[in-house]
């Protein structure tokens, strides 16, 4: 019988960090950005706004959240330190609230970015599905930033960001400013659209629609077939809903548990959002009128 041979140390040290370097070798290979990810302490701030942090290349200032019925929304100012220019892509801001009482609150979706050379104005907002009190505060807000580090590659497999996560400690109070609670059916073509508030802001108008008891399918028609329409003097522009948030029956049991309001026996519900985006010195809000339109029949319904 042959003797099997013993392995030197040195070897199996070599092997094994052969093994690891091929292990590396292959997550870079692979395109994932985990080792492109950088992230930043968390920042704990008193509620105290605006807020101006910096993040790698950009000054960010926070400005206070707005917090109504049915949503929360949020407003951000974004420039570069050294004046160059910012692409899309290059900075990501969503933000979040608590609640003192139970609700039902998904994270914010863009309403608007405008960027104008090496600054960035972003305008977000997080729907508040259902509360037990609508007409409590909400506290701590926070935020999660993601920055393209300067320099880096566009490329996604390439790119390298930075994440920091800021919290604050403080209270943000409801308000009614600019706005109108209406929570109201309108039944358009046997569709029963539930139009529950109109906002008035420096970027134009906010509505949010929900309908109850649908499916995708109608949703989607609902996207193709309707749109907002705006009136105001001479002054006169169509506007797309928007698909915001849709639910099946088990997120349905849960909210409709504290929004008793809600169908607990519904299959489907669908949140829409109205951005109507205009400048506000060419409308006049007191003599605005705003209809929701069946494109194909042209039939309308005024909602405000």
């Amino acid at each position: 019988m042959k003797k099997k041979s013993k392995l030197s140390p040195i070897i199996i040290v070599l092997s094994v960090m052969l093994l690891l370097s091929a292990i590396l070798l292959c997550f870079k290979m692979s395109g994932k950005r985990l080792s492109s990810i950088k992230t930043e302490d968390t920042e704990v701030l008193e509620t105290k706004f605006p807020y101006s942090i910096e993040i790698d290349n950009y000054k960010v200032e926070i400005n206070e959240p707005k917090l109504f019925d049915h949503y929360v929304l949020f407003d951000y100012n974004v420039e570069t330190k050294d004046g160059s220019p910012i692409e899309e892509g290059d900075f990501n801001i969503t933000g979040s609230v608590n609640f003192p009482d139970k609700a039902y609150f998904t994270s914010a979706d863009e309403i608007l970015t405008k960027i104008r050379n090496n600054s960035m104005h972003i305008t977000n907002v997080g729907i508040i599905v259902a509360r037990e009190n609508y007409n409590l505060y909400v506290k701590n807000p926070d935020f999660l930033i993601s920055a393209r580090v300067k320099g880096s590659s566009k490329s996604v497999k390439e790119e390298k960001r930075i994440d920091k996560r800021v919290e604050t400690n403080g209270i943000i109070y409801p308000t009614k400013e600019n706005y109108k609670e209406i929570n109201k059916i309108f039944k358009l073509d046997n569709i029963d659209f539930n139009v529950l508030s109109l906002g008035d802001f420096d970027f134009g108008s906010f509505i949010p629609i929900f309908v109850e008891n649908t499916s995708e399918a109608e949703r989607d028609e609902v996207i193709e077939n309707y749109y907002i329409r705006v009136k105001s003097g001479e002054f006169q522009k169509n506007y797309n809903l928007d698909k915001w948030i849709g639910f099946y029956d088990g997120p349905i049991k849960d909210y409709s548990k504290i929004d008793s309001s809600y169908d607990k026996n519904s299959k489907y519900d669908q949140f829409y959002m109205a951005k109507l985006l205009y400048n506000p010195n060419e409308v006049n809000k007191d003599n605005m009128e705003i209809y929701l339109v069946n494109k194909n029949t042209n039939e309308e319904v005024k909602i405000n």
